[in-house]
């Protein structure tokens, strides 16, 4: 294959997502995302700007008190190895400060580095169509570095089924239109918050450079509630 061919077939390549049992599906979603997808190494980007509406959105997955005094949204990639990584580090946040800190996940998958994002993005959506959202959430975090590598499709449906969830709806629900369209209006906020790499963590609307420590992130939570 010639160069300028090789670099038209990636320009069109679509975003991956889970579609079965043993098939995954190309799809296209959108001129947005597939122009405006940011690298993992974006280089002099903008910081990011403030979110100026922070009620809480009918379908977000939030985590604990919604009237909390500390509202942290996170914009995180589930193959992405930093959340991975703060992943432990918020739940610790939420064990130690309870009622104190409500926490809002959204979609932000880096679709130029990341193969199996969407997919796994979607797995966690069709999860919480049946109540299982966090229960997924947690188990493609834990298990990143063994699904990322492959064979995500049928370690996804393997966590599905370890959390007693149906098997035809699971299927049915990882290929929906509007799970899918769910991932891009995440990710399409994200966009004009100006986010260029994930995790990207808000507090009470600000941005905030992501705390390097365990520490770090405890210290930045004490220093919001204490306001």
């Amino acid at each position: 294959m010639s160069k300028k061919k090789a670099q038209a077939k990636s320009q069109k390549s679509p975003i991956v997502i889970w579609g079965g049992l043993t098939a995954v599906i190309l799809i296209v979603v959108g001129a947005v995302w597939f122009f405006g997808r940011p690298d993992a190494t974006t280089a002099n980007a903008p910081t990011p700007g403030t979110m100026t509406n922070l009620a809480p959105v009918p379908d977000e997955w939030g985590m604990g008190n919604p009237d909390a005094k500390l509202r942290i949204v996170e914009f995180g990639d589930y193959q992405c190895g930093a959340c991975g990584y703060y992943h432990p580090i918020v739940k610790d946040i939420m064990d130690e400060f309870g009622d104190d800190v409500y926490f809002v996940f959204r979609h932000f998958p880096l679709v130029n580095t990341h193969q199996f994002a969407v997919m796994a993005a979607s797995a966690a959506e069709a999860a919480g169509r049946q109540g299982k959202f966090w229960e997924m959430h947690d188990l493609i975090m834990t298990n990143q570095q063994a699904w990322s590598r492959g064979m995500a499709t049928s370690a996804f449906l393997a966590y599905a089924r370890e959390l007693g969830l149906n098997d035809v709806q699971f299927q049915q629900d990882v290929r929906n239109t509007d799970i899918r369209n769910k991932i891009e209006r995440d990710y399409a906020a994200g966009l004009e918050l100006n986010i260029n790499s994930v995790p990207t963590f808000f507090f009470n609307g600000t941005y905030e450079p992501t705390p390097r420590t365990p520490e770090a992130f405890r210290a930045k939570v004490q220093e919001y509630l204490a306001k």
